[in-house]
């Protein structure tokens, strides 16, 4: 990514999705051993510390070999398989026999999002993203060791430096993607890569509650009405004012986590005139009244923080 505005809408748009990652298992592993993803669902992501291996993709007939550095991320999860060698075996993780054949070290992790939580970030991103060692940054490669020792550690609270650690890799992995792939951007990636849909974009997550218009947000991208709506459309699938929709009905589900935040006040802050004409925009977006979510929201219980220490196998089904 080239230009501050790209760099400022990402950052706005992640500040704002509910999406948290955590560590599911740092194994080691040796002799006939196998990572199955079908075992987690969902956005998943692997890294090889120390050792190789091979990664098999439905979409592929070769395996990609893997070294020690190499991290791969399923944005949307999906099947695939890690061996030791070039010949997948059965369905199903297992982690092999300790003291036999060559030795790896795997960092596996899973990126979730908030129930209701748009994924058009990750919807946007190819099945598989392969970050070879040697293309990243210093930045990159800190926080990869930085992940990889946490990993290897038996200190107390390892578990939730791997998660806050995770965190970052998926923004780090993002930068690499958008600055590495040969491939044209779609969706909200290749808006982020446009400054003028960008400036138009950024300035209504900043302000999703300023009363915008086909003209002013037009105005914003430095283009005229008609072409503004039309590279909008091609580019994100959708109109300018039905984006805008959707994204303040996406930032009062976020605003009634604050139990402070009553419908009315919500509905204010949001650029509505009224409280109805919120709850009908609400109920028409989401699906559900704005009190009902509301409730909902009051009534998650926050998570815990627990500490945990690292375990070979947590994660994995127990070995055959």
């Amino acid at each position: 990514m080239t230009n501050s505005i790209g760099d400022d809408l990402l950052s706005e748009i992640l500040g704002r999705m509910q999406l948290h990652a955590s560590v599911y298992a740092s194994p080691t592993v040796c002799g006939d051993w196998q990572v199955d993803g079908s075992d987690h669902a969902g956005a998943q992501f692997h890294l090889i510390s120390r050792g190789s291996c091979y990664l098999h993709l439905d979409s592929e007939s070769e395996p990609r070999p893997l070294r020690g550095g190499d991290l791969c991320v399923f944005p949307r999860g999906g099947w695939h398989l890690l061996t030791p060698d070039r010949t997948p075996r059965a369905p199903g993780s297992r982690l092999g026999v300790p003291g036999t054949g060559p030795v790896a070290d795997l960092v596996c992790g899973a990126f979730e999002l908030d129930e209701g939580t748009p994924a058009a970030l990750l919807d946007a991103l190819p099945d598989v993203i392969v970050v070879p060692a040697e293309q990243v940054d210093a930045g990159f490669r800190s926080l990869l060791h930085l992940l990889a020792d946490e990993a290897l550690s038996a200190k107390p609270g390892a578990k939730v430096v791997m998660d806050r650690l995770a965190d970052a890799l998926l923004v780090m992995v993002l930068r690499y993607h958008l600055s590495h792939s040969r491939q044209e951007p779609s969706g909200i990636l290749a808006a982020i890569a446009d400054p003028r849909l960008g400036r138009a974009l950024l300035a209504m997550h900043q302000r999703p509650g300023h009363e915008w218009s086909l003209g002013v947000l037009a105005a914003q991208a430095g283009m005229s009405r008609t072409a503004f709506a039309a590279r909008f459309v091609q580019v994100l699938g959708t109109t300018p004012m039905a984006y805008l929709t959707k994204l303040r009905m996406e930032e009062a589900k976020r605003l009634f986590n604050d139990p402070g935040n009553s419908v009315s006040r919500v509905a204010g802050l949001l650029g509505y005139e009224t409280e109805a004409a919120f709850r009908r925009a609400f109920k028409r977006v989401v699906g559900e009244s704005p009190g009902r979510v509301r409730r909902n929201a009051r009534s998650v219980p926050a998570l815990s923080g627990a500490t945990a220490t690292r375990d070979a196998t947590q994660g994995f089904p127990n070995p055959d």
